[in-house]
């Protein structure tokens, strides 16, 4: 889409996220209702359900970062981003009795791999009614959901997918299909992290303006000062590996943008929760209430450093990678 057009895409969602963005607890029942009809109102599930797509996948992270900004309990990463791409992927596909799909995770939210053996859950599935199970060997399955799932996440809905759930297989990914897929998931889900450690950083920043202790603000005391500037180099290298590897989707071949991938979601696993505990360190006492958003955020980010791959998971694939490049 053309710059203008993006721009009026993204200010309609940073309204919505500044007006449903949960403030402390979690809403009621029929706020979320609103929150949920609202963004499907805005129609952003189509930006990646057209081939060629309407949004690239560097405006569709931009947005992801928008999402991201404000503790939200709608979902926006599986159901508007990740579902359509996939099936985009597929090509031609029937859903039957089915509209608004989610994406399948395991149990422990990672990618289903060669050996996994277990259950499987509807990973951010607000408003889904069914779930998308991409296999290691690229088969996707369309499942129905279970119960809801616990998750340290609270504005995340996780739902079970039991094991005898009736599945029904769409088709399979080619190689190259099945890395631009992962390669998809992994920026998107390290942009939405993004944006919620960025958030953070900056208002632990307008607080340290804005707190007084001793008769000056605490944001005048160079140890403050030394914390929100390690968090903010933190900032800025999740932000350019995790723009770089937007990049790659569009513009790179799909090995290349699924090693970017790698490289961004390791990026934020590793260096997110730090900016986090930073923040909650400016903030004091008051970061640890339940009144207050910042558990929300720390929730947010510790959940999602281990969903898709782990950091071991990925420096060990990216390790590997490299060693068969130099060979």
């Amino acid at each position: 889409m053309d710059a203008e057009e993006f721009q009026a895409v993204r200010d309609l969602l940073r309204s919505f996220v500044t007006r449903f963005g949960v403030g402390s607890g979690m809403p009621d029942p029929k706020t979320r209702a609103a929150a949920r009809q609202t963004l499907d109102d805005l129609g952003l599930s189509e930006l990646r359900s057209s081939t060629p797509p309407a949004a690239t996948a560097q405006e569709c992270a931009l947005l992801a970062e928008e999402h991201g900004r404000q503790p939200m309990t709608t979902s926006f990463i599986g159901t508007a981003l990740l579902a359509p791409e996939l099936l985009r992927l597929l090509g031609d596909h029937a859903l039957p009795e089915c509209a608004a799909p989610t994406i399948a995770l395991t149990e422990d939210l990672r990618f289903p791999g060669v050996n996994h053996i277990g259950g499987l859950a509807a990973w951010d599935c607000d408003g889904a009614d069914a779930a998308l199970c991409v296999a290691a060997d690229g088969t996707v399955t369309v499942l129905e959901l279970g119960p809801p799932a616990p998750t340290a996440d609270l504005g995340r809905a996780v739902r079970t997918i039991p094991k005898d759930s009736p599945s029904q297989e769409l088709g399979r990914l080619d190689p190259a299909q099945y890395a631009q897929w992962q390669a998809f998931a992994l920026v998107m889900v390290s942009s939405e992290l993004l944006g919620a450690g960025r958030s953070l950083l900056e208002q632990s920043v307008e607080y340290a303006r804005d707190r007084h202790q001793y008769g000056r603000a605490i944001g005048s005391f160079q140890a403050v000062q030394h914390i929100l500037a390690d968090a903010t180099v933190l900032v800025e290298a999740c932000t350019s590996a995790t723009r770089y590897a937007a990049w790659s989707l569009d513009d790179q071949q799909p090995t290349q943008a699924l090693k970017a991938g790698r490289v961004a979601k390791a990026e934020t696993n590793t260096s997110l929760p730090e900016v986090i505990r930073a923040a909650m360190q400016v903030f004091g006492g008051i970061a640890q209430t339940w009144e207050f958003p910042a558990h929300l955020y720390l929730r947010r980010i510790l959940v999602g450093s281990l969903t898709l791959a782990t950091t071991p998971d990925l420096l060990a694939v990216l390790s590997g990678a490299d060693s068969e490049a130099a060979a």
